[in-house]
């Protein structure tokens, strides 16, 4: 059984601890366990009967109705939410929508999560949508993934649907001219979730980029075959779970060196890539706006 402490509650929900403590005492909201030694904990029920609850806030509910309810009146609260859609404020409609990728992720809920990029959609283009939900949502999985509380199984659910919407969409888009500039994609080797840098593709591509992509796992000397017979502009790569920082910075020197006369962009874990050192042709990418903006200086 998976545990989560309050601090965790307070991630994944985005309320702080000192409110979810509050609301315990007040609307006995949740119930903490306790371990053996008497560490409080959360289980996964209480983690996604909080998210819940946050749906129910984001849409105007206040937490003493919300906490006076019964089960039964809960859920038809719930279900008569997600039937509305997506029409709360901005800010609040953007965490709701994150709030249900996450609960379409844990129950494995294929039919929930086309729902939420149904209503997204409607409201949104495609892009818009990478940026301002499936992005921040990327994020907060790497939050649950670093201190284990997803598993390889679910992950690996979410990642499917999320990248067979973006190959689709990427299929879709116009090829542009090709005097435009061109960009090699591709994971080093041993690197195996592409998710991130096929969203910076359709990014690329949508804005008229020539894109190159690799895929993941790419040997050095295969990238230097294929940058000798395409000749990129620009290289882009994504490290997610670098074996060791001495590895890594290793590694951007021989990209820096090897292709000295290439703009090399670089995207990863923004807690271990920004301690490392960057030479003068690679620019650190820490979001998916940090991208935009340098295409559009």
């Amino acid at each position: 059984m998976i545990k989560y402490s309050i601090k965790d509650l307070e991630k994944f929900s985005g309320i702080k601890a000192h409110t979810i403590r509050i609301w315990e005492q007040r609307y006995q909201l949740l119930t903490p366990k306790r371990t053996e030694t008497n560490i409080r904990y959360y289980d996964e029920d209480q983690l996604k009967y909080l998210l819940n609850v946050t749906l129910l806030l984001e849409h105007g509910f206040r937490i003493s109705q919300i906490c006076a309810m019964t089960g039964a009146e809960f859920n038809a609260h719930l279900k008569e939410v997600a039937g509305k859609g997506l029409n709360s404020k901005e800010d609040n409609m953007l965490n709701a929508a994150v709030n249900e990728l996450v609960l379409a992720m844990l129950e494995l809920d294929e039919q929930r999560f086309e729902k939420i990029m149904s209503s997204s959609l409607l409201q949104r283009s495609f892009e818009e949508v990478l940026i301002k939900v499936i992005y921040p949502f990327l994020k907060r999985i790497g939050v649950m993934w670093r201190i284990g509380e997803v598993s390889t199984a679910q992950e690996h659910f979410i990642y499917q649907l999320i990248r067979q919407k973006i190959i689709v969409a990427i299929d879709s888009l116009i090829v542009r001219s090709k005097s435009s500039e061109k960009y090699l994609l591709f994971l080093p080797k041993s690197e195996f979730s592409d998710l991130l840098i096929l969203l910076f593709t359709y990014i690329l591509k949508n804005r008229g980029k020539q894109c190159i992509y690799l895929g993941a796992d790419i040997p050095f000397k295969d990238l230097q075959q294929v940058a000798q017979i395409t000749k990129p502009d620009v290289l882009f790569t994504f490290v997610k779970a670098p074996a060791s920082k001495l590895d890594t910075q290793a590694y951007i020197y021989e990209l820096s060196e090897k292709f000295g006369d290439k703009q090399i962009l670089i995207s990863g874990n923004p807690y271990f890539m920004e301690e490392l050192e960057y030479p003068k042709n690679v620019l650190l990418i820490l979001e998916a706006n940090d991208l935009i903006e340098m295409l559009t200086d």
